[in-house]
């Protein structure tokens, strides 16, 4: 994906062959495919940059960080009326989350954990959670209404690798990683990936007592599974 999202805001009527037309001329402008980006249309009386810009800010929540400094405006004056259209351009370290993410997050709900019925979960597999995971560095955080997401990285996928980084075990080394990031497990939920290699693994926590916390199992010393508790 080499764009995150395109908005068309337009003074007239807008049909489905004028939008093909629009991303048209964007594919020729910026040399980029957009083929699959979500588009989304949005009647303006006065189309303008500063408005287009408006609206990227208030869509901020389902874009990677800092989406003003990576977008691309073009206006077009057509018979129907003025039209802007902006475009999002992605900026993604590890695009290939957008298909294992979700993947993983599949098989997770398929063992019924608890933590899958929790409000955040589903926050996990939006595209704003997604683009986020895609561009985060080490020790990146973010909040979503319902769900906070650190993001932790690894250059290796071999288990044993990852847990000689992790001194005390996983469980003694996320607290450090939480508070780096600003995050605390009492305030809301709480997700944590590990990305390894080309490898995720997840954990998440929730306040609530009833809900047991889902732990990178394959990551955890020895005993911290004789310890028990949910995989991922």
């Amino acid at each position: 994906m080499t764009a995150q999202r395109l908005l068309i805001l337009h003074s007239g009527d807008l049909g489905t062959d004028d939008v093909r037309q629009l991303v048209d001329l964007v594919v020729r402008e910026s040399g980029r495919d957009l083929a699959g980006v979500r588009i989304t249309t949005y009647p303006a009386p006065d189309p303008n940059e500063l408005l287009a810009h408006a609206l990227v800010l208030e869509h901020a929540d389902e874009l990677a960080p800092e989406p003003l400094s990576r977008l691309s405006t073009y206006t077009v004056e057509a018979a129907k009326g003025r039209c802007v259209v902006v475009a999002v351009w992605a900026d993604e370290v590890r695009p290939w989350v957008w298909r294992t993410a979700p993947e993983h997050l599949a098989r997770v709900e398929a063992t019924g954990f608890g933590v899958v019925r929790r409000p955040g979960w589903a926050r996990l597999a939006t595209s704003g959670a997604l683009s986020f995971l895609g561009c985060a560095r080490d020790g990146d955080a973010r909040r979503f209404p319902e769900l906070q997401v650190v993001v932790s990285v690894f250059p290796s996928a071999r288990p044993r690798r990852v847990r000689r980084l992790m001194p005390g075990g996983y469980s003694r080394w996320v607290d450090t990683v939480f508070a780096r990031a600003g995050v605390r497990m009492d305030d809301g939920d709480a997700a944590h990936w590990l990305v390894c290699g080309r490898v995720l693994h997840l954990a998440y926590f929730s306040p609530d007592p009833d809900t047991a916390p889902l732990v990178p199992w394959d990551l955890l010393s020895r005993a911290e599974k004789r310890g028990g508790g949910e995989l991922t």
